[in-house]
Order: structure tokens, then C-alpha cells, then sequence
């Protein structure tokens, strides 16, 4: 049984992406900061779903916690980085830098830090794919998506190829 990994499981694309695996048949490894709504998941996907919940921008946190996963949940197939946010519609110089930096430690450095806890163990097991949920945004900004079209066209160019 293969084994995927999605952050942001908590609601919306990550939810339904957790689902759609485990109806596939994979186990899902779902990570998010609201521990109640990963409790509720927990107790409606049952045992092919293990929850953790930590902040992609905490890094010290996702290490330790990819880390110590218990060993069944060790081999991971696949990574869904999905977690991610927008924040704010107002024009540039009216923006509130607290959003930009909260959307920037989201949306790509939490994106690197799960990832890199996560590729040496693709490296060692021989095999890995990484899945990055980017937005048209980053494509086709909208007005006031300056940041957050920014940090989506970043993940639409991240390269994970690993060597």
C-alpha cells in the first residue's frame, strides 16, 4: 500500500485530496494546524489516515516531527504540498507586511522545509514524487494578489529533481 503525505489537510484541496487517495487506496500521512479538525478527520478516515499537526512555517517543528514519524509511516510515496495561503486585497503601499511575511513563510518556505525533511527519504527508498499546488495566480495575478501571486509563481517553478 503506498503512502502520501499532504499538508494543509485541514480543509478545502487538501481534504479532498486526502480523500481521494485513501478511496484510492493509499495510506495519508495529512498534516495541519487545527488539531480539532485533524481529530475529527482521524475519527471519520480511520486507520489509513494519520494526522499530524504542526506549522509548515515552523521549521525546527517539521523536521523534528518528519523525524520521529512512527517507523510503519516512514515510507512515503508521495508528497501533496499543499498548504498555503492568501492574505490581503489592499493595493501594494497599502499592503500589511505581517500578510506578506506570513504568506512567503507559508506558501514557499514552508513548501522548501517539508520538502527537504522529506527527499532524503525518496533517496533512500530509490523513489519519490512531489506534488506543488501553485495557482493561476501566479500566473494571472489579480489586483492586490502582489505577494501572493509572487509566492505561487514561485511554486510554479520550484525544481525538486533529485540526484
Amino acid at each position: 500500500m503506498k503512502t502520501v503525505f499532504i499538508t494543509g489537510v485541514t480543509a478545502g484541496f487538501g481534504e479532498a485530496a486526502a480523500r481521494r487517495f485513501l478511496k484510492e487506496g493509499w495510506r495519508v500521512i495529512g498534516s495541519g494546524r487545527r488539531q480539532d479538525r485533524l481529530d475529527a478527520l482521524s475519527a471519520e478516515l480511520g486507520d489509513n489516515f494519520f494526522a499530524l499537526c504542526f506549522d509548515v512555517r515552523d521549521k525546527a517543528q517539521v523536521f523534528e516531527t518528519i523525524r520521529n514519524l512512527p517507523e510503519h509511516w516512514q515510507t512515503i510515496d508521495t508528497l501533496v504540498n499543499n498548504a498555503g495561503l492568501a492574505l490581503g486585497l489592499g493595493a501594494f503601499n497599502d499592503a500589511d507586511l505581517t500578510d506578506w511575511e506570513t504568506m512567503i513563510d507559508t506558501n514557499i518556505k514552508g513548501l522548501l522545509y517539508v520538502s527537504k525533511a522529506i527527499v532524503s527519504q525518496f533517496i533512500k527508498q530509490g523513489h519519490g514524487h512531489f506534488i506543488n499546488l501553485g495557482s493561476t495566480a501566479g500566473t494571472y495575478p489579480y489586483p492586490g494578489a502582489n505577494v501572493y501571486g509572487s509566492s505561487k509563481a514561485f511554486v510554479n517553478i520550484v525544481d525538486a529533481t533529485i540526484t
